[in-house]
């Protein structure tokens, strides 16, 4: 066993059975054109016992260039990312998704662009993904959304991540923690390269509609102050409003001598109500985010290291 591989590819895993001999095998033969010494280190993020038991086989059979990782529990894809990264062994870490619509082969155009460039990370990025109309659609919001607050991009999951970055991201503790955007808190060194995308071999997507519904307003709320700009950029706008229509009865009373009527008044409690219940619930989001901040939830637990 080579204690310092030159490179560790970390699979997170869930519920995959069919792909991971064929993955490692692919990841086999691209390190050996690079002539790179290698581990593929796999984490389990609470599958079922059918996943762990074909990783066991996995690492039975090709021996101390797999790794493996079993968490007490469904964490996430970044979480199992994450403790992948941490446990390393290689000098540089490339993260892949294990249900093969990358192509392991697509790790040496990170590689040779790494080599030439010198980033600090280097993504993979597919822009004609065989994925549906509507996840393509929430994707493409959620970057305009970082785009516009911070300039940062959602990246990809493929990605390539130089020593240095590593060893920065390994202090990160928080346990809402999505990597490509903590990457872009250290670094504007990013490299990209268009990769290949194909089908899935094998069963569907783990994440459902609502799933990525839930993950892009954790995104919103943990790393952005989007909802807070829209809340107070609103409230100028609604202060505005309101004191224009003040004016506007102030004159009608005054100078027209009209009584404002109850439909009028009603209408303006609901709206103004409403709004403050709005800023009520963001507010109430971010206080959420700073308990979780406060009580230091762990962003994973190892159940077993193989």
């Amino acid at each position: 066993m080579i204690n310092k591989p030159d490179i560790t590819v970390v699979v997170p895993v869930y519920n995959s059975i069919e792909t991971l001999e064929p993955l490692y095998s692919a990841v086999a033969v691209c390190m050996q054109k690079l002539r790179k010494t290698y581990e593929v280190l796999y984490v389990d993020d609470g599958s079922a016992a059918d996943t762990w038991k074909e990783l066991k086989r996995v690492k039975n059979k090709f021996g101390d260039q797999v790794s493996i990782i079993r968490l007490g529990r469904n964490y996430g894809q970044n979480a199992a990312t994450v403790c992948g990264i941490t446990h390393a062994k290689g000098s540089i870490v490339i993260t892949i998704d294990d249900d093969l619509q990358t192509p392991p082969a697509e790790i040496e155009k990170l590689v040779k662009a790494y080599e030439l460039s010198e980033a600090a990370a280097v993504f993979g990025i597919t822009p004609q993904q065989r994925n549906p109309i509507v996840k393509r659609l929430g994707s493409y919001m959620i970057k305009q959304i970082f785009n516009w607050v911070d300039g940062a991009d959602i990246g990809s999951s493929f990605r390539l991540i130089s020593p240095e970055l590593t060893e920065k991201l390994n202090r990160q503790t928080h346990d809402q923690l999505f990597l490509n955007q903590v990457i872009h808190w250290y670094t504007d060194e990013i490299e990209k390269v268009e990769v290949e995308h194909v089908s899935r071999d094998e069963g569907k997507s783990g994440y459902s509609f609502f799933g990525l519904t839930g993950i892009a307003l954790r995104l919103i709320f943990f790393y952005t102050d989007f909802p807070l700009r829209i809340m107070s950029y609103s409230g100028l706008l609604i202060a505005f409003i309101c004191f224009s229509l003040g004016i506007f009865f102030i004159y009608e009373k005054l100078v027209i001598g009209t009584e404002a009527g109850f439909a009028s008044i009603i209408t303006a409690i609901f709206f103004a109500t409403g709004i403050i219940i709005l800023c009520l619930s963001i507010l109430g989001a971010y206080i959420s985010r700073i308990y979780a901040d406060r009580i230091k939830k762990p962003v994973y637990s190892i159940k077993t290291r193989l």
